[in-house]
């Protein structure tokens, strides 16, 4: 495609997101506000006048030269949220965004089961009539579309979609890339970006220690911008910490007090902190922050409809994402380490939904517990269970994407890692259960980290 008939606004604003729609924008600053606070360092709105598509990119710049998008070459365009940890494999890029379109030109639409990252994509291919749209393993990056009245459009958020115009939004699947007709916005063919290998195998521990190695240090070991973490007494966020400690990359952690820990494993937690590689910051909970937090998050974030929910019974709790309370103190971290310039987040979502069922040996410790933790012997019979993919799993990950944007912060899964994943998938069913998240209790014992075994526990 040339650039005859583009017309490109730069605005400079104050984490990325993006929005492609074959209708008009009139009204750019109400579809773009939501849109804009999850990019803090650029915003490119360019309108193609041929095509009659638009195209907005809010940049946070962490990888690489900093880099505007839509990537435009041979006839494509593409816009992407995320990071390409394995860019360099593919060629000796500035950013780690410029790899797309090349993949697409050698792989064709099979091109996202190259990528290892954190990810959402939009790729239009003008020439071929086709629009891709795919997501990472877990859709850590939140990513709708609209494809009805042969009109499309795609988004990080919902509500820019309907500002537009657009009618019957849906959320993008995780672990998918969904093909479109652009002519008519016919879906025309969807497939599974990441085949499970749910043969359990394994009776050690050491390939899943070696995974969990690398997806702390692809996240965070050379980063551009500062990173942090939240720091209770169990075992997501604890994992996290003794790793980067290990690995002696610098990090700061924050831990919110007034919530249920273990203070004897949170104290012993603490002396390890040394303020000079290791930073520690301690916040406090009150009901006056707490409202002052979710207004933030109830002017700055569209509504999010959290819903969690099992197959195991009838039992489906549904609310709001700003009045859920972890939302707050969240928001309260975010709003610390942006002051310090820290932009990279790694979270502990994920832990739960993956590791343990929220429960143990089949008794459950929370209602939305789909089997109790008690894996069987043969995977498939439940898999994927409710929470792998959707239920907490996307609930708690879009309290992560959406509260983090507020802020111009970049979140991270280390334990939604492919390997990391895969790795625990393919154990035995013995070993999955011989503890309560069997493969971080093995790693407190290894590294002799303190903790309370069996407890669940965290802000």
């Amino acid at each position: 495609m040339q650039l005859i008939g583009w017309r490109e606004l730069t605005r400079n604003f104050i984490v990325c997101s993006i929005l492609v729609t074959d209708k008009k924008i009139d009204n750019f600053d109400e579809v773009n506000y939501f849109l804009k606070f999850r990019g803090p360092d650029d915003t490119n709105f360019i309108l193609d006048e041929v095509n009659n598509f638009s195209f907005v990119h809010n940049l946070l710049s962490i990888t690489g030269d900093k880099t505007n998008q839509p990537f435009v070459q041979n006839g494509v365009v593409c816009l992407y949220n995320g990071e390409i940890y394995n860019y360099k494999e593919f060629g000796d890029y500035d950013s780690d965004g410029c790899c797309l379109v090349d993949l697409y030109e050698e792989f064709g639409i099979e091109f996202v089961k190259k990528l290892d990252g954190e990810f959402s994509i939009c790729l239009l291919d003008f020439t071929n009539d086709k629009i891709i749209i795919a997501t990472d393993p877990f859709k850590t990056k939140p990513l709708f579309y609209s494809n009805t009245n042969n009109s499309f459009g795609s988004s990080t958020y919902e509500t820019p979609l309907k500002k537009i115009g657009h009618e019957v939004i849906k959320k993008a699947k995780p672990n998918t890339a969904m093909v479109f007709k652009m002519s008519t916005s016919e879906l025309v063919e969807e497939f599974t970006i990441v085949e499970w290998d749910l043969n359990q195998t394994k009776n050690h521990f050491e390939d899943w220690n070696r995974a969990f190695e690398l997806s702390i240090s692809k996240r965070a070991k050379d980063a551009s911008k500062k990173v942090f973490i939240g720091l209770s007494s169990g075992y997501d966020s604890g994992v996290i910490c003794c790793e980067l400690m290990k690995q002696k990359i610098p990090f700061k952690a924050y831990t919110v007090h007034g919530t249920t820990e273990e203070m004897s494993v949170l104290n012993e937690r603490h002396k390890l902190f040394d303020d000079d590689i290791f930073e520690l910051e301690h916040l406090y909970k009150s009901v006056e922050i707490r409202e002052q937090h979710r207004k933030l998050l109830k002017e700055h974030t569209e509504r999010f409809a959290w819903t969690i929910r099992t197959t195991a019974s009838d039992y489906t709790e549904s609310f709001d994402l700003a009045d859920e309370r972890g939302s707050a103190w969240m928001s309260l971290i975010c709003s610390n380490s942006i002051k310090e310039d820290r932009k990279i987040y790694l979270s502990g979502v994920g832990g739960d939904e993956i590791f343990s069922d929220y429960g143990f040996n089949g008794k459950r410790f929370t209602k939305h517990s789909n089997f109790g933790g008690l894996f069987p012997e043969d995977l498939t019979t439940i898999f994927p269970w409710p929470s792998f993919y959707y239920s907490s799993m996307e609930s708690y990950i879009a309290k992560e994407e959406y509260v983090t944007g507020v802020y111009g912060v970049e979140g991270r899964y280390p334990y939604l890692d492919k390997k990391v994943v895969q790795e625990f998938l393919s154990l035995s069913h013995n070993l999955k259960n011989s503890q309560y998240k069997s493969v971080l209790d093995n790693y407190f014992v290894e590294n002799n980290y303190k903790f309370s075994r069996g407890k669940k526990v965290g802000f």
